[in-house]
């Protein structure tokens, strides 16, 4: 049995090339949208740009966790992750509270 390795050239370039430029200009957008010149840095945790960065290096720390993981426990856990998340949906429903502004 061949065991699966990750190799670098394996990966669509074009393909995170695209998913990258779409990250940027979705967080410049965030950055205009709500601009403000007391608050002009880019890399302010205090604003939504901000707090949208730290989201963004979160993401590819899990990008690079799920490369890591060997491709075979998703296919081994795979009815137990999808059930866990049918449970979180169906929590959601039954114990979230409803905020204010949100429809």
């Amino acid at each position: 049995m061949r065991r699966h390795s990750f190799s670098i050239a394996d990966l669509d370039w074009i393909l995170i090339g695209i998913y990258l430029l779409l990250v940027i200009f979705g967080w410049l957008n965030i950055y205009a949208a709500v601009y403000n010149q007391d608050h002009s840095s880019i890399f302010d945790m205090s604003q939504r740009y901000g707090k949208q960065l730290l989201w963004i290096g979160a993401s590819f720390m899990l990008i690079l966790l799920i490369f890591v993981v060997d491709p075979k426990f998703f296919n081994q856990f795979a009815y137990l992750i999808y059930g866990f998340h049918i449970l979180t949906l169906i929590a959601v429903l039954l114990f979230g509270k409803e905020v204010a502004g949100s429809s």
